[in-house]
């Protein structure tokens, strides 16, 4: 490789963990294509580090749920996770279906429904539609997290007024 590709590829990183962004920078000789004018500039690129693309997982509140759960109701637990939508938090199966898809028998998955709501890890929000608990998993940053967390609460607050009813 010459002298010149070698000095076009040289780069100062740098990590900055209050932001928790890298941040690139190297110098760049730019030409005008009206005026030929050669300017030399700095060229800077940032890449933001974070949790938006990766699910979050607290620990300490799914290994409670975990516990509560006998081998074949954890199967049910699983299959939720796996098709549980990244964007709004949201398990969309009937009962039938879990059954279907998991070759669970319907008393173990209504056991486990009624522990999985028990423990906190899921809301009903309507008849086969469900909302696991944001401050429990969830795939996003904290403002997302804030955002699910207020719809996970508002439905389990409409769920129980149509309880009363």
């Amino acid at each position: 490789m010459n002298k010149n590709m070698q000095d076009k590829n040289i780069r100062d990183i740098s990590f900055s963990e209050k932001t928790n962004t890298l941040v690139g920078t190297r110098q760049r000789r730019l030409v005008d294509e009206q005026t030929g004018e050669v300017m030399e500039v700095t060229q800077t690129t940032k890449l933001r580090y974070g949790s938006t693309h990766f699910w979050k997982c607290y620990m300490k509140k799914f290994l409670e749920v975990m516990k509560s759960l006998n081998s074949k109701q954890f199967k049910v637990f699983i299959y939720i996770i796996e098709h549980t939508n990244s964007s709004t938090n949201q398990f969309v199966g009937t009962y039938d279906k879990i059954v279907k898809d998991t070759k669970c028998c319907r008393q173990t998955v209504t056991v486990a429904m009624k522990v999985l709501q028990k423990t906190n890890f899921i809301k009903k929000i309507q008849n086969g539609v469900w909302m696991v608990n944001p401050e429990i998993l969830l795939k996003g940053n904290d403002a997302k997290q804030f955002m699910l967390m207020s719809n996970f609460k508002s439905a389990s607050s409409k769920m129980e007024k149509k309880d009363e009813s």
